[in-house]
């Protein structure tokens, strides 16, 4: 007799033999199990990948999103650090900084040959190139190209090194970075004018109308010629142009360099981040910015063309040339 238990475990019942594929031995107890275990059949397996690969599909492009959003957040910061910094330099000197000392001149705490402006903001956020040895000490010193940046203050973080190159792609990290300075308005220290002094250096601060509505330090793109032209952005970018000349107002009598004008870089999301003498930074367009639009794509703006209210500190634009 073969005994088997049934659904209830507590009632065993005789069961006869011949159902059973093979003779048990004499008081063997067969336990039937209701639930089997199995493992995916291979249509599972593809289904459960195609929907892994299905949410993949769908995150990418938001993490992407997200992450250039961050980028963009971190960049405004950056400027408006700087922007804040050039604030508190007017308040302790009531003077602007030039946008480089002229030759044989040295800034005075870090003994920088012809600094650029990025020295003087560097008083208050920390200089854009730290030495570690002695022929980088020399650099400063003798104003040597700087081959990096130390202080992410300064770089935009869209920006590799390979990006500080300008057109002759060695890299000059001040020269070619990521941020440019309203030089024309608040201080043009270039001698380009016959008379033996500066084109527009000091500025007094009286002169500035309306610090809410004066740019002074943006992502700049550096000369759009050479980067229409071969690619390279940022030559000569520590100088950031507005949409035209001004000379009777500042006795600028040239932009950035003499094959073109440096302008602001819109490189986060078509908007560029800008810098006020009050201390506040946004996010805006070129055409926002007072710029003749050509080619937004490529960041190309009219030369010479333009509303220069948002450049001038007064505000509005006696004469803007559309």
């Amino acid at each position: 007799m073969i005994f088997t238990i049934s659904g209830n475990d507590s009632e065993v019942q005789p069961v006869d033999a011949s159902f059973t594929s093979s003779s048990p031995r004499c008081g063997e107890v067969i336990l039937r199990h209701r639930c089997v275990r199995r493992g995916f059949t291979l249509v599972e397996l593809l289904l459960v990948v195609s929907i892994i690969a299905l949410l993949i599909g769908l995150l990418l492009p938001a993490l992407g999103s997200a992450r250039r959003a961050g980028r963009a957040a971190v960049n405004l910061a950056n400027v408006r650090s700087l922007g804040q910094a050039l604030h508190y330099y007017m308040n302790d000197w009531e003077a602007l900084v030039p946008v480089r000392l002229p030759p044989g001149e040295r800034h005075l705490k870090s003994q920088r040959l012809e600094a650029r402006w990025h020295w003087f903001v560097g008083d208050y956020v920390g200089y854009p190139f730290k030495a570690v040895t002695e022929s980088e000490q020399q650099m400063i010193v003798s104003g040597a190209p700087l081959p990096r940046l130390d202080n992410s203050v300064f770089l935009d973080p869209n920006h590799t090194l390979a990006d500080l190159g300008g057109a002759s792609g060695t890299i000059d990290a001040t020269r070619n970075g990521s941020y440019g300075y309203n030089y024309h308005y608040l201080g043009n220290s270039r001698v380009d004018n016959p008379r033996p002094h500066y084109d527009n250096f000091p500025v007094r601060l009286s002169l500035i109308k309306t610090w809410d509505r004066t740019i002074c330090i943006a992502g700049s793109l550096g000369n759009q010629t050479v980067f229409r032209d071969t690619g390279r952005r940022g030559e000569h970018s520590y100088t950031l142009d507005p949409p035209r000349l001004d000379t009777r107002r500042n006795n600028a009598h040239r932009f950035a360099q003499s094959n073109g004008m440096s302008p602001v870089e819109a490189r986060h999301k078509g908007r560029g981040a800008v810098a006020f003498l009050d201390g506040h930074a946004a996010n805006m367009t070129l055409a926002e910015l007072g710029y003749v639009v050509i080619d937004a794509d490529r960041n190309e703006v009219a030369h010479n063309r333009g509303d220069n209210s948002l450049w001038n500190g007064l505000g509005t634009d006696p004469e803007p040339s559309r």
